[in-house]
C-alpha cells in the first residue's frame, strides 16, 4: 500500500516560499541590469538567471553531493549560456553556424583585442562575462539557500552586485524601486528562514506548530517588512545629508574606479566614442576618433520662451580651459555646489543686451549624467550640481562673481523626465563685438593656457591668417573662416599616427577630422595670438519642428565648438566646424566696409547659409552603413515583453494550481481557498457561501473526495441522498444503480474508514482513481439512459459484501 507522504526531515531546508522569494531576487538582479540597456541582448541574462536559480533550487534539494552538484551545475550552465547567446542570432543560420562561426568568432576576436590592449568594441564579450558571473552567483545562492539554510551568504553577493549596477546606471528613481524590492523580500527570507530554524528547535522540544500559526506569521513577517521598506522609503533627506552621504559614496567607491579604469577599454558596451561623447560628458575629453551617425534621439527642447530673432541656440553642459596629452579638463580650484530650485542664483557678472529665454528639456535616453542649456541658466527646475569659476572683482564695492563651468546632473535623468531652464541669452552684433577692450582680467589667465612645446607650426599659421584684422573679433572671425575652407569634415578619421602631433596632424596632413578637432584647433591658435578661449561640449541645435516649437536632439548632433571671451558680453561661440551651418552675427549700425561686402563663393566658401551646400556623404559612412546591416537580428523588444508576459502568466497560474492542490506536490501549506477565508475572518469580513464550498473541497483528504464522488454519482443517477445512510449503506445503493461500480465502491469506502477511523496510511492514487471512475461510470450510464427507456436495472451484489 502507497503511504501518504510524510515531512522531508531537516537535513534540507526546503520551503516553497523562501524558493519563491530567492527566485524573485535573482531575477531581479537581472533585470536591474537589462533595463539599463547598456548594450543590445541584455534580455538573455534575465532567461538566464531564472535558469541559474531553478538549477540551485533542485540539486539543493537533491541527493547529490556538493562536487557533483557543481559539475552538474556548469555543465548545464555552459550549455544554457551558448543556447541563449546563440539565439541571439538569425534562426535562419544553422546551430552549428550560429556557435562556431558567430558566437565562437566573435568571442575569439574580442579576447584578442583584449590582449593586445585594445578597447573591445564586441558586446559579445561583456554579455559573456555577465552570463557567467550572475550563473555562478545565482545557482550558487539558491543551492545554499535550500541546502545549508545560510541566508547572507546568498543576500550579501546580490546586494552588492545591485549597489555596483546601480552606481554605473545612476537612474534615482529606477535604483530607488529595485533597492526597495530587494530589502523588502530581504526582510522576508530573513525572517522566514528564521522561523524555518525556530521550527525545527521547537519539534525537538515537542511543541507542535499549526498551519494557522504558520499563515499568521508569514503575514506579519511580510506586513512588518513592507512597513519598514515604506518608512524608509518616505523619510525626507536633507540637502546637508545628500551632499553627505554623497562625499560618503565616493570615498567607498573610488577604489573600485581606479579598479575600473584597467578594464574600461576591456567592456565597451557598443563603442567607446560614442559612449563618451554622446551620452557623458566627463572632467576629460579626448580628441578620439569620431562616432557613425546615430539618429537615436537623446533629448527633445521644447521653446516656452523664445530667445531674440537670430539667436543660434548650443546645448551646452561643460566648458575646458587646460588642454594636455590631447585631452581637455578644466584647471583645479573649481567650485562645485549642489544646487537647487529655490536657491540655484548663480552671481554672474551683468552683460550687455541680454533677454530672457526658456526652455522645457526632456530626457529621451535611458541615462542623463548630464544637464543641458543655452545662455546663462538663471533657475533650473531641478537638483543640478554646478561647476563655477569665481571672478574677483577690482572695486572695492562690488560682489564677487562666478563664471558657469559645467552642470551635472544630480541625480541623473531617466528616460521621459523633464526639467525647465531660465536663462538669459543675447544676440551682439559683429560691431558691438569689434568695439569692446581688449584689457582682460587676471582670472582668464588660464584660457591662455597652451600645452608644452606647443606647435610653432600652428603658432605660425594663426599668425599668418589673421593678418588683416587687429582686433580679436576679427582674428576669430578669419581663423573660423580658414578652418571651413581648408579642412574637411569626416565623422570618423583614422587613429592619429604614433608620435604625432594630433594637431599639426589635423591641420597640415590629413586636413580632414570633426567637431573636437575644429574646436580645439581653434582654441589653440586662438591663445597663441593672446585671444582667451575655451573648449565648449554638448550638443548643435537639433532639428526644429516650427509647428511645435520644439528641437529633437540625436547622438548624432553631438557637438563641441570653441568660445572666445568679450568684455562686457562674455562667453561668445563661434562655429569653426563646417558640417554645421555657418555662425553669422548681424553686422550693426557701424557697418565696416569689410561688412558691407558680399563674400564671393570661390573667397569664402561655407560662411554664411545663403552659400553653404550639405557635404556629400565621406566613403567612411557608407562602409559604417553597410556594417550595420550586418549585425545579427535580434528579438524585436514587443516579442520579448509578450514572452515575458506569457512567463510571468504561467508562473501565476502554477502558482495558483500549487496553492490549490498542494498534495500533489507534497508541500506542507495550507490550499489558497483556505488562506483566503482564513484571511477574511481574521479581518471579520463576510466569507461567500461558493468560498466555504470551494475551502472545505479544498481542504479534503483524497479519501473524502473520493467518497464525495461516489455521493455526487448517486445524485446523477437520480436517487437522493438519505442522511442515515452511512458510507456503506450509500456504496450498496450506488452498486445496485451501477453495478460495474462495485470494485471503485469498494475502494472508496476502505479507504474512507482507513482515513477516518485509523492511524493507517491510505493510498491516495487508488482513492482518485476509484473516484473519478465512480464519476465516469454514473454520467455514462446516465447518458445512456436517456436514449435507452426499456433498460432494466440488473442486480447488484448486496451491502452485507461491502462490510
Amino acid at each position: 500500500m502507497i503511504v501518504k507522504w510524510k515531512e522531508r526531515t531537516a537535513e534540507r531546508w526546503w520551503d516553497v516560499w523562501i524558493a519563491i522569494f530567492a527566485m524573485t531576487l535573482v531575477i531581479m538582479v537581472s533585470g536591474r541590469l537589462w533595463v539599463t540597456e547598456w548594450t543590445s541582448d541584455l534580455y538573455i541574462i534575465v532567461y538566464l538567471t531564472f535558469l541559474a536559480g531553478l538549477t540551485g533550487l533542485g540539486l539543493g534539494f537533491s541527493q547529490f553531493s556538493p562536487m557533483a552538484s557543481a559539475l552538474i551545475s556548469t555543465y548545464y550552465g555552459l550549455f544554457s549560456i551558448i543556447w541563449l547567446l546563440g539565439s541571439t542570432i538569425s534562426n535562419e543560420i544553422p546551430w552549428r553556424e550560429r556557435i562556431l562561426n558567430h558566437v565562437g568568432w566573435r568571442l575569439r576576436l574580442s579576447i584578442e583585442q583584449f590582449n593586445a590592449g585594445q578597447a573591445v568594441t564586441d558586446p559579445i564579450l561583456f554579455l559573456t562575462i555577465m552570463a557567467i558571473l550572475l550563473w555562478l552567483m545565482s545557482s550558487t545562492a539558491t543551492f545554499i539557500l535550500v541546502r545549508e539554510g545560510s541566508v547572507w551568504p546568498v543576500l550579501i553577493p546580490l546586494g552588492i552586485t545591485l549597489l555596483v549596477i546601480s552606481h554605473y546606471d545612476q537612474d534615482l528613481a529606477r535604483n530607488m524601486r529595485f533597492l526597495m524590492t530587494f530589502i523588502f523580500f530581504t526582510l522576508v527570507i530573513l525572517g522566514r528562514m528564521h522561523f524555518m530554524r525556530q521550527r525545527k528547535k521547537w519539534r525537538q522540544e515537542g511543541i507542535q506548530t499549526t498551519p494557522e500559526n504558520h499563515a499568521d506569521l508569514t503575514r506579519s513577517l511580510i506586513i512588518t517588512a513592507l512597513v519598514l521598506v515604506i518608512l524608509a522609503w518616505i523619510i525626507p533627506i536633507t540637502p546637508q545629508q545628500m551632499t553627505r552621504y554623497t562625499q560618503m559614496w565616493q570615498s567607498i567607491t573610488e577604489p573600485w574606479d581606479r579598479f575600473r579604469e584597467r578594464f574600461a577599454d576591456i567592456l565597451v558596451l557598443e563603442t567607446a566614442t560614442e559612449t563618451t561623447q554622446t551620452t557623458f560628458f566627463g572632467e576629460t575629453l579626448g580628441l578620439g576618433t569620431g562616432t557613425p551617425i546615430s539618429e537615436e534621439p537623446v533629448f527633445s527642447v521644447q521653446v516656452d520662451t523664445p530667445p531674440p530673432a537670430g539667436y543660434r541656440n548650443y546645448w551646452f553642459t561643460r566648458s575646458y580651459d587646460l588642454y594636455e596629452d590631447n585631452r581637455w579638463s578644466s584647471t583645479p580650484g573649481l567650485t562645485r555646489i549642489l544646487r537647487f530650485p529655490e536657491n540655484f542664483a548663480i552671481p554672474y557678472p551683468t552683460w550687455e543686451g541680454e533677454q530672457p529665454a526658456s526652455y522645457t528639456f526632456t530626457s529621451q535616453s535611458s541615462r542623463l549624467a548630464n544637464l543641458y542649456a543655452t545662455g546663462a541658466p538663471t533657475w533650473i527646475s531641478r537638483p543640478v550640481e554646478t561647476l563655477t569659476q569665481t571672478l574677483f572683482a577690482t572695486g572695492e564695492d562690488q560682489e564677487p562673481t562666478e563664471d558657469l563651468v559645467a552642470l551635472l546632473a544630480d541625480p541623473e535623468l531617466f528616460f521621459s523626465e523633464t526639467y525647465q531652464v531660465e536663462t538669459l541669452v543675447s544676440v551682439p552684433t559683429s560691431s558691438d563685438l569689434r568695439g569692446t577692450s581688449t584689457d582682460y582680467p587676471a582670472w582668464l589667465d588660464r584660457y591662455l593656457q597652451l600645452p608644452d612645446e606647443f606647435s610653432p607650426a600652428i603658432a605660425s599659421l594663426a599668425a599668418n591668417i589673421t593678418t588683416e584684422g587687429d582686433h580679436p573679433y576679427d582674428k576669430a572671425m578669419d581663423i573660423t573662416r580658414y578652418l571651413r575652407i581648408n579642412i574637411a569634415y569626416a565623422r570618423t578619421i583614422p587613429p592619429v599616427p604614433p608620435g604625432a602631433d594630433p594637431m599639426e596632424w589635423f591641420l597640415f596632413d590629413e586636413q580632414v577630422g570633426f567637431c573636437n578637432y575644429y574646436a580645439t584647433a581653434q582654441v589653440l591658435m586662438l591663445r597663441s595670438l593672446g585671444i582667451p578661449a575655451r573648449f565648449v561640449a554638448g550638443y548643435a541645435q537639433g532639428e526644429y519642428d516650427s509647428q511645435t516649437q520644439t528641437y529633437t536632439v540625436r547622438k548624432q548632433d553631438s557637438h563641441a565648438w570653441p568660445e572666445v571671451y568679450f568684455i562686457d558680453y562674455g562667453w561668445m561661440p563661434f562655429e569653426p566646424t563646417v558640417d554645421q551651418p555657418a555662425l553669422i552675427r548681424p553686422a550693426g549700425i557701424d557697418r565696416t566696409d569689410q561688412d558691407n561686402l558680399l563674400p564671393e563663393r570661390d573667397e569664402m566658401p561655407l560662411m554664411d547659409d545663403v552659400f553653404d551646400e550639405p557635404l556629400p556623404e565621406i566613403e567612411d559612412q557608407g562602409d559604417l552603413g553597410a556594417e550595420s546591416e550586418q549585425i545579427p537580428p535580434r528579438f524585436e523588444g514587443s516579442l520579448i515583453v509578450w514572452i515575458m508576459l506569457a512567463v510571468v502568466l504561467f508562473v501565476l497560474l502554477a502558482g495558483i494550481f500549487v496553492l490549490q492542490r498542494p498534495e500533489l506536490f507534497k508541500i506542507d501549506i495550507d490550499p489558497l481557498p483556505v488562506l483566503i477565508k482564513r484571511l477574511l475572518e481574521k479581518y471579520e469580513k463576510p466569507v461567500p457561501n461558493w468560498l466555504n464550498r470551494w475551502s472545505d473541497y479544498a481542504s479534503m483528504s483524497a479519501a473524502e473526495r473520493a467518497y464525495r464522488h461516489l455521493c455526487r454519482a448517486i445524485k446523477i443517477m437520480g436517487q437522493p441522498l438519505n442522511p442515515s445512510h452511512t458510507p456503506s449503506e450509500r456504496a450498496v445503493v450506488l452498486t445496485k444503480l451501477i453495478p460495474l461500480s462495485y470494485q471503485p465502491a469498494l475502494a472508496i469506502i476502505s479507504e474512507y474508514h482507513l482515513d477516518k477511523f485509523s492511524t493507517h496510511y491510505i493510498d491516495e492514487v487508488s482513492a482518485r482513481s476509484a473516484g473519478r471512475r465512480v464519476l465516469s461510470l454514473a454520467l455514462e450510464t446516465r447518458v445512456k439512459g436517456l436514449f435507452d427507456f426499456s433498460r432494466k436495472r440488473t442486480s447488484s451484489p448486496d451491502k452485507e459484501s461491502l462490510l
